[in-house]
């Protein structure tokens, strides 16, 4: 009787380490969607317009629209008001993106590079913000 209930409790506390470890899935995946996002800002302020053209702008810009609308999707609704902040910043991008894109300018690409920092800096601050769930 005394083996039964040593086998009982084993096989019990083998399920419990298996409930638990199930449970452990990792961190959420607005984590990883965020680090790309970050990444593919990276790449979009490494753009040089003069340089590679205004189809290098408008792949980058293309990248981080991907890039958000993940964190977007992957935000809960304890993220939502920064997902809406972020969404905002980058139309804000794209449309200066836009401008520059139809009449290149000394005016347009400042607005661009002035859009491009305040979304940085607003991804730099959603990241801050989820950082401890990740």
């Amino acid at each position: 009787m005394t083996r039964f209930f040593a086998g009982l409790l084993v096989v019990g506390a083998g399920a419990v380490i298996a409930g638990c470890s199930s449970e452990a899935t990792g961190p959420p995946a607005v984590c990883s969607s965020t680090d790309a996002l970050q990444a593919s800002m990276s790449d979009l302020g490494d753009v040089q317009v003069v340089q590679n053209g205004t189809a290098a702008l408008e792949d980058a810009v293309a990248s981080v629209r991907s890039d958000l609308k993940d964190v977007v999707d992957d935000a809960t609704s304890q993220y939502a008001t920064q997902a809406d902040d972020l969404q905002a910043s980058f139309d804000a991008v794209q449309a200066a993106a836009g401008a520059a894109v139809a009449t290149p300018s000394a005016a347009t690409l400042s607005a661009v590079t002035a859009s491009i920092t305040a979304l940085t800096n607003e991804v730099t601050d959603f990241a801050d913000d989820i950082a401890s769930t990740c």
